[in-house]
Formats: structure tokens, C-alpha cells, sequence
């Protein structure tokens, strides 16, 4: 009886805001209440698909646009309270697309087993999924304190930028991809560059480049939703596209590696400073880096 009767109850209560969410806004304030400690027995299990909308680290929630749960709620928005990994509140962003595990316990529910299956950006008119990849040659990469090959992409703005205009200032370069489903990957570096941003902003100096791996989709118009995401300001922190076979040669540079497969881009991970003359003065294979690394070398590059 006990189970019988807990279903609907909790549909009930979780259904009951969805006139305000068609309306756009969330349903937080008529949610059950946050979970308790641990789950129990006859707690039931949801597998959960959508796109985050807000992230609320101080109140471990997050706020989703989600997919019907089937035997319990239909689509909608609403914010949902998160047991998992302090770490993931500095992974989520707005526009990220999620898979996890909802659960409902004795009025309470909330989400685990969190992971980002790539960014979703606003969607463009005519565009089309990716068609090819031109790959870099591997073991082509530039030895540190060498000089790094001028090339020109297009950022998030839709300008030219020549990576010789950036001279002056040490810069920081990786490569990512917009749709990588990988927690651990591009949006682990991601979250890093933007610490490394806000260091940067603090102390005034240094610039920043991500160039994409996934030039076929990552349009300067995707990049630029991307970009807006993670807080970056187009004039400090770059984001870069282009002409497949050019961002393969810069790539090919860094030592950058990266093939389709399966409809994901499985690359190579590196994160490099380039000293003010345009020289490479460090890089970092892996995600074994972080922003206090990367943020060290610029200064000693500044400094020559």
C-alpha cells in the first residue's frame, strides 16, 4: 500500500507547477522539500535528460529545462536540488546539456550521477552537422622556445584575428570542442581558463585563445554562445574557428592531435603559453595543469 500510494503523491507535487513553467519560469517554490541524507529503500530512480538553465552553488541546486520523466512528470523547467561532487558546480554551466539519475524518496527528490554531454547553443538557421574533420599531422609540434607559425582564424565576433596582432602580451592556448560530452575534458578545461580569466582580469595583463577542434559546427556564432557561457570577454580571451585544413596546421603546432569517431572528436588535451615575442614557452599535455600553472608561466614569460 505504502509504495501504491507514494507515486502519485510525489507526481502530484512535482506536476503541479508545470502551468508555471510553460510560462517560463521554474518551479522551485512548490518543489518537496530538499533530500534528506541518504536515500531509502523504497526509493525510486529516474533516468533524467536536459539542458541546464541556471547553476546555484550556495544552494546546491540547479535549475533544468528536461525532458518528460516517464511514470512521473512531463517536460518542463524547474529547479532541482543536486547530491554529487561539490566539483560539479564548477563543471555546469547555463546551456549545458545533462544526463543524471532523479530521485524521489518520501516526498523529497533530487539529482545525482551528474554528467555534461556537451553545450548546446542557440540554434542557427540552416545549419548542418559536422561533415568532415581535417586531422593535424602528428609529431609536427613546435619545441618549446621556438617560434609559433603565424596563422589567422576567426573569432567569436566574426573578425580576423592574426595570432601575430596578440603579440606584446604572453597569451594561454588550448583546444576544446563546444558538443564534447566528456565531463572531464573540454569542459574541465573550460572551467580552468575561466579561473584563469578572472586571475588575468585581477592582475591586468595576458591574453587568452581557445581554438576549436570541431570547426564544421563551431561557427563564430556557436562560439560566441559558448564564450557568453563561460563569462569571457571577447578582447582578453579569444575563441577561434575557421577553415578546417588551417586550424588543423595550428593545431599541428601545438602537437595537437584529433580524429571523428562515432559522432563525437577524440583529441588530444594540451594547455600552452606563448611568451610576447611568439615564442612557445610552456605546455602542458593532459589535464595535469591548472590555472595557478598556467598563470606562473605567463608571468615568467612576461617578464622574459
Amino acid at each position: 500500500m505504502k509504495q501504491t500510494f507514494a507515486l502519485p503523491l510525489i507526481a502530484l507535487l512535482l506536476l503541479a507547477p508545470a502551468g508555471c513553467a510553460r510560462r517560463g519560469g521554474t518551479a522551485a517554490s512548490a518543489a518537496p522539500s530538499a533530500s534528506p541524507s541518504a536515500s531509502s529503500s523504497g526509493a525510486r530512480r529516474y533516468p533524467f535528460r536536459g539542458i541546464v538553465r541556471s547553476v546555484d552553488p550556495a544552494k546546491k541546486e540547479v535549475t533544468v529545462a528536461h525532458e518528460a520523466v516517464p511514470g512521473l512528470m512531463d517536460a518542463m523547467t524547474m529547479s532541482f536540488p543536486v547530491r554529487d561532487d561539490p566539483e560539479v558546480f564548477e563543471i555546469l554551466h547555463p546551456g549545458d546539456r545533462v544526463e543524471a539519475r532523479l530521485i524521489v524518496d518520501r516526498g523529497n527528490y533530487w539529482l545525482e550521477e551528474i554528467l555534461t554531454k556537451g553545450f548546446v547553443p542557440t540554434p542557427t538557421p540552416g545549419s548542418s552537422p559536422v561533415a568532415a574533420v581535417v586531422t593535424p599531422e602528428p609529431n609536427r609540434g613546435v619545441a618549446v622556445g621556438d617560434q609559433i607559425p603565424d596563422f589567422a582564424l576567426t573569432d567569436q565576433t566574426g573578425h580576423t584575428v592574426r595570432f601575430s596582432q596578440l603579440r606584446g602580451q604572453p597569451v594561454a592556448v588550448t583546444f576544446l570542442y563546444t558538443r564534447c560530452p566528456i565531463a572531464t575534458a573540454c569542459p574541465l578545461t573550460a572551467t580552468k581558463f575561466a579561473k584563469l580569466d578572472a586571475m588575468l582580469k585581477e592582475k591586468g595583463f595576458g591574453r587568452l585563445v581557445t581554438i576549436t577542434v570541431d570547426p564544421e559546427h563551431d561557427t563564430p556564432k556557436v562560439l560566441a554562445d559558448y564564450a557568453k557561457h563561460l563569462g569571457a570577454e571577447p578582447g582578453r580571451w579569444k575563441f577561434l574557428t575557421g577553415d578546417p585544413k588551417e586550424v588543423a596546421k595550428v593545431a599541428t603546432s601545438f602537437g595537437m592531435i584529433y580524429y571523428p569517431d562515432q559522432g563525437q572528436i577524440v583529441h588530444a588535451q594540451a594547455a600552452a603559453v606563448v611568451d610576447p615575442s611568439g615564442r612557445l614557452a610552456s605546455i602542458y599535455y593532459g589535464q595535469m595543469w591548472e590555472p595557478e600553472h598556467l598563470l606562473r608561466d605567463l608571468e615568467k614569460a612576461r617578464k622574459g
